[in-house]
């Protein structure tokens, strides 16, 4: 048997609440110090300070740091897909202002990318470097591939979009670089500016006669009154 086999088998899954609460407490303050300091940075015993546990409290549930890790990024994960699990009933009709649907989605899209903006990071950060980070940051994004499509969907018949599935992939490489921008705050543009022209963008690709209606109409709203 290998040696991590046997580390592994030294770990208890928790049975009791209070085994529970333990490694709970062990996670969340993990995570709280992967986002400050970086997974790197950080040590099992901080860990433990931080979680208020005995440093053997933490090895009876986790082989090594990376285990603590992974459960911190599920737990994230869980967050994450959570807002968006909870926002996609969004459905298209006659009596929604399109743009405005579209902020919807992009505002929950922002609401995701703020759970815990440092874990966030440093998960990115760490997916460059191991396989297995790497899978579950995909699988977020698989996610969100998978919500968008189910938008575009209920909205196809409003729409030219023939494949929802590619047009998903579109938006979502379209507009995830501009929704961490503006949750990371790395342009030094305001939000509002990146969401409004981002709006523009997609209401453009979506609903291209519609979009050019409203500029036309804009423009000769803007003749008339000079």
């Amino acid at each position: 048997m290998k040696m991590a086999e046997k580390d592994q088998d030294k770990t208890r899954v928790p049975q009791q609440q209070r085994s529970m609460e333990t490694k709970q407490k062990i996670v969340a303050a993990a995570m709280k110090l992967f986002s400050e300091k970086g997974f790197h940075a950080t040590n099992t015993k901080e860990i433990a300070k931080e979680a208020n546990v005995a440093v053997g409290s933490v090895y009876s549930y986790y082989t090594d740091k990376m285990e603590i890790f992974k459960d911190a990024l599920a737990l994230f994960h869980e967050r994450f897909t959570g807002i968006l699990r909870g926002h996609g009933a969004l459905q298209l009709n006659t009596s929604h202002n399109k743009r405005e649907l579209i902020r919807d989605v992009i505002e929950i899209m922002i609401k995701a990318h703020e759970v815990d903006i440092g874990f966030h990071r440093e998960m990115d950060i760490m997916a460059l470097s191991y396989p297995e980070i790497k899978d579950r940051a995909d699988k977020e994004m698989g996610f969100f591939y998978k919500f968008t499509a189910r938008l575009i969907r209920s909205w196809q018949q409003e729409t030219r979009i023939k494949d929802p599935d590619a047009a998903a992939a579109v938006l979502i490489l379209a507009a995830h670089g501009v929704v961490e921008a503006v949750a990371f705050g790395s342009t030094g543009i305001s939000r509002e500016r990146l969401i409004e022209e981002t709006i523009d963008m997609l209401h453009s690709y979506l609903w291209p006669q519609e979009a050019l209606q409203e500029r036309l109409n804009e423009e000769l709203g803007q003749s008339m009154e000079e």
